[in-house]
């Protein structure tokens, strides 16, 4: 009887081990709150480990690294990451930035011209790079005819109150925090409408390992969207610790997103002409023309809605 128990371990260690969790990385965003609340108000499976990355390039190395299976991410990063050999797949539109991404400038800038020849910082990403090239391209100035100076999020705040910097570029939470200390708003994503998108990205080994984990975990990612939108004060008072914002700050935050329900999504990754396939290839053209990717995206098998829950929770 005893051989006969110990038997099923002689097996590989994999076949005796509990399988281990789908793995999900996001950073501080207002756009990802929803699924860390999903996880608060226990509408996640057990099977699902959220993993709270302090940066957006802490993510992006976790699923570089195989430490993560899919992650938070906008989507020009997401296409910059297939560009460089990391096989994601676009299965969840959080949302459209409508004004949370934003150029700030010192007060005595009044206009987008007025930054020829000034510092303007900005991330060492492809958000940060394709928001600055946008930024020049509106205000009609070539890189040349600026500083540009590559900062961390988690140092822009410091490098501001420093003076190294007459611009920034950046987004929420930092851009509520600059301009209560007096930063001029010259440009923001509602300027630029669907350019920006924040996604769920995750790898095929993955969705394919872990499918019925994902669907569940979307599922319950739609119903605490929902708990954010009929509780909006309880939701933020939940959520805005992560971002090290007040309740206030991260209800003014939401104001400038999109965030896509159930129907919304669908129309964004239907394989039937969905709209970010049109998206993708206004931001191929810019990544390329930026120097962010080295060739144009191919969009086939990029989107998959194959994951999203059949009806709203």
């Amino acid at each position: 009887m005893l051989a006969a128990a110990v038997l099923p371990c002689l097996l590989p260690m994999s076949a005796c081990s509990p399988r281990r969790p789908l793995v999900l990385s996001g950073h501080p965003w207002p756009g990802y709150e929803s699924m860390f609340l999903a996880r608060t108000l226990g509408y996640m499976p057990e099977g699902l480990r959220l993993h709270e990355a302090p940066t957006v390039q802490a993510s992006i190395d976790a699923v570089k690294q195989g430490t993560a299976d899919g992650a938070m991410l906008t989507l020009d990063e997401i296409l910059m990451l297939r560009d460089q050999g990391t096989p994601l797949q676009v299965v969840l539109v959080f949302d459209v930035s409508k004004g949370a991404d934003v150029l700030l400038a010192r007060p005595t800038l009044q206009r987008l011209t007025d930054l020829k020849g000034r510092r303007i910082g900005a991330e060492d990403s492809a958000l940060g790079s394709l928001m600055l090239s946008m930024v020049l391209e509106k205000a009609g100035l070539q890189a040349q005819d600026v500083h540009v100076q590559r900062i961390l999020l988690e140092e822009q705040e410091a490098a501001w109150s420093r003076g190294d910097i007459d611009a920034l570029v950046t987004y929420e939470p930092v851009a509520t925090r600059l301009k209560k200390n007096g930063a001029r708003q010259l440009l923001s994503t509602r300027e630029m409408p669907d350019t920006i998108f924040d996604v769920l990205a995750v790898h095929p080994a993955a969705l394919e390992s872990h499918g019925h984990i994902l669907r569940t975990a979307i599922a319950g990612y739609f119903k605490a969207l929902g708990y954010l939108r009929q509780n909006p004060w309880d939701a933020a008072y939940q959520t805005a610790p992560r971002l090290n914002v007040t309740a206030e700050e991260m209800i003014g935050s939401l104001r400038g997103l999109e965030l896509p329900d159930l129907i919304g999504n669908q129309r964004y990754l239907s394989a039937q002409d969905g709209d970010l396939q049109r998206v993708t290839n206004k931001l191929s053209s810019i990544m390329l023309q930026a120097g962010i990717i080295r060739q144009p995206v191919d969009a086939r098998m990029l989107y998959s809605s194959a994951y999203l829950p059949t009806t709203e929770a």
